[in-house]
């Protein structure tokens, strides 16, 4: 009777040790798939977030781009409408000459109203950064910075051998909105200084040049048709920074302008390929 008291003890004892191993490896179980369900819930969390992110951004730039067509599209349709009004009605009335300069008036209106919505959808296209990681000759970017005829002299300061994490064509880009932004705003009596060096692991880009504009207006470079002057006095607004801008900063850049002396300066600052080595002047 002991020994099978004591088998039987044996086996319920067994029994147990069983159930609980069986238990404790359920528990882990359940546990590891808890553990991959927060994982999932966090990722998905995430993914929200993002998306929210984004449909902010595509909100903003939405604003921005209805708010640049109300204010800035105004003024150039208003003068097509009325120089094309007066050659309808009294085309046969007015002199050569006088046609000449409404037609010309026209054709250069709708050049601005042309480039505004290029610099608008270029600008609202930034965020997707599709060549994120490509890589571009900054110095062969810089070096062919022209302004054209009648425009200020360029005075180049461009290192050798600057690369930068940002596609050729964005880059470019930003090169074109640059000069864009020069010719529109720099005095041309004074020459316009374009520099770029290496510093640690960055590309410093700076564009100097005379300019009558006040320190309060500088926050507002960088905005689209953020200039106060071009709403009061109808004069052509640019978008060419916001685009800098936005390019820039979609690379993972900044852009930033300042006063220097009696004019000001653009800074912008990329990525570069690799960090300059120890002991090598930046």
């Amino acid at each position: 009777m002991v020994g099978v008291e004591l088998t039987a003890l044996v086996l319920g004892a067994a029994m147990l040790v069983a159930a609980v191993v069986v238990l404790v490896a359920a528990r882990r179980f359940a546990e590891r798939g808890y553990e991959r369900q927060e994982r999932y819930r966090r990722q998905l969390f995430d993914a929200e977030l993002d998306a929210l992110a984004r449909l902010r951004e595509a909100g903003r730039i939405r604003e921005d781009l209805i708010a640049s067509v109300s204010h800035e599209f105004r003024t150039p349709l208003t003068a097509i409408r009325g120089s094309a009004a007066t050659l309808s009605s009294r085309g046969d009335r007015i002199t050569a000459e006088s046609r000449d300069v409404l037609l010309t008036g026209i054709v250069e209106h709708a050049d601005r109203l042309s480039r505004l919505l290029e610099d608008m959808l270029l600008a609202a296209s930034a965020g997707a950064a599709p060549g994120r990681g490509s890589v571009a000759d900054v110095t062969a970017a810089l070096r062919g910075f022209r302004l054209g005829q009648s425009r200020p002299p360029v005075v180049l300061d461009i290192a050798d051998d600057l690369a930068a994490y940002v596609d050729g064509i964005t880059l470019d880009q930003v090169v074109r909105a640059l000069a864009d932004h020069i010719r529109a705003d720099a005095r041309r009596d004074r020459p316009v200084r374009l520099s770029a060096h290496r510093s640690g692991g960055e590309v410093v880009v700076e564009l100097a040049y005379a300019s009558a504009r006040a320190r309060s207006e500088l926050s507002e470079l960088f905005e689209p048709f953020g200039s106060r002057e071009a709403a009061a006095t109808g004069r052509p607004a640019t978008l060419a920074l916001y685009v800098v801008r936005r390019l820039v900063e979609a690379h993972g850049g900044q852009a930033a302008a300042g006063r220097d002396g009696d004019g000001l300066r653009v800074r912008i600052v990329l990525r570069a390929l690799r960090p300059a080595a120890v002991g090598t002047p930046v």
